[in-house]
């Protein structure tokens, strides 16, 4: 049986890899292929698209050049639109706005994601609804897509997939592939849409587990957290009075830091096929929060890479 699941494991292990040169290609083309040669969106998506092969790389070459050529614009957040007489017009003026200024808020990068994909024959909708502005929670108000391949939807959210925005408010553009076709209930983690339909979840979750539920980073599918056991319930001592949580990914960072209630917890580290097992017995506190970083020679920088509420 130990045999067979190491078989297993380094299957998908090839199977990610296989994938991961499929999109390094696609990505290279996005990134290589300039603006200033096109005078519109549609121009520059059929020309991106026009040597794929199906509705897959499509959307990928297409969230690559969004998401690395459009900047966050922090400082049209709650500015007004252009003028027009219809939502059609509307939208048209701000795809040509986000094209030409290369930069946008995420109503500007979904719609002319949304512009581009049905320009080579994609099945696209822009979603509006809200998420949490942090993995601390937040409610803001976001916009982001769907691209319908082969009968299934999938999701994507190409703001997120271009950067984040720092401590100081800044934004940094730093290609986040987690975004694209991520799986519903991962994306549901942080995603909340106006129509319960674009969960894409049976049964969808409300508002109030929404807020509830715990949060991780995904975006950095190499350093991020791809998947959480437990998933999606609070968690909960065992019968030694520990609490275990197993987080997937790729590459776990070298330091691990738990805090709960303020205070920093000692814990279990255990790497097994492509899973991180954290045990710890918890203090007084609402949430875990997971802390991961590096050591350096001036000593050890950490971020916030996930947020889990206690039962």
């Amino acid at each position: 049986m130990k045999q067979l699941s190491s078989a297993l494991f380094f299957l998908l292990l090839s199977s990610v890899s296989i994938a991961q040169e499929e999109f390094a290609s696609l990505d290279a083309l996005a990134r290589n292929t300039r603006k200033s040669d096109f005078p519109n969106p549609e121009a520059l998506a059929n020309a991106l698209c026009k040597d794929l092969k199906n509705d897959r790389e499509k959307a990928r070459v297409l969230f690559t050049w969004v998401a690395e050529n459009i900047r966050y614009d922090f400082k049209a957040v709650g500015r007004a639109g252009p003028e027009a007489d219809s939502r059609k017009e509307y939208e048209d003026k701000l795809v040509k706005q986000v094209y030409r200024k290369g930069r946008g808020i995420c109503m500007d990068y979904a719609l002319l994601y949304k512009k581009m994909a049905e320009a080579v024959g994609l099945e696209c909708a822009f979603i509006e609804g809200n998420s949490k502005g942090s993995l601390l929670g937040g409610w803001e108000s976001h916009a982001w897509n769907a691209v319908n391949i082969k009968g299934k939807w999938e999701l994507l959210d190409v703001t997120w997939g271009s950067g984040y925005s720092d401590d100081n408010g800044q934004f940094q553009q730093v290609f986040q592939p987690g975004f694209f076709f991520t799986p519903p209930r991962i994306f549901a983690l942080n995603h909340f849409p106006e129509d319960d339909k674009w969960q894409l979840l049976e049964p969808p979750i409300d508002k109030n587990k929404f807020k509830k539920q715990s949060a991780f980073s995904y975006g950095d599918q190499v350093k991020g957290i791809a998947d959480a056991e437990p998933f999606g319930i609070p968690l909960a001592k065992g019968a030694d009075g520990k609490v275990e949580l197993r987080l997937k990914m790729q590459q776990p960072p070298t330091v691990i830091k738990l805090t709960m209630g303020n205070r920093d917890l000692k814990f279990e580290r255990l790497e097994k096929d492509g899973w991180l097992t954290l045990r710890f017995v918890p203090t007084n506190g609402r949430e875990l929060q997971v802390w991961g970083g590096e050591k350096h020679r001036k000593g050890i920088s950490a971020t916030l890479i996930g947020v889990f509420p206690m039962e």
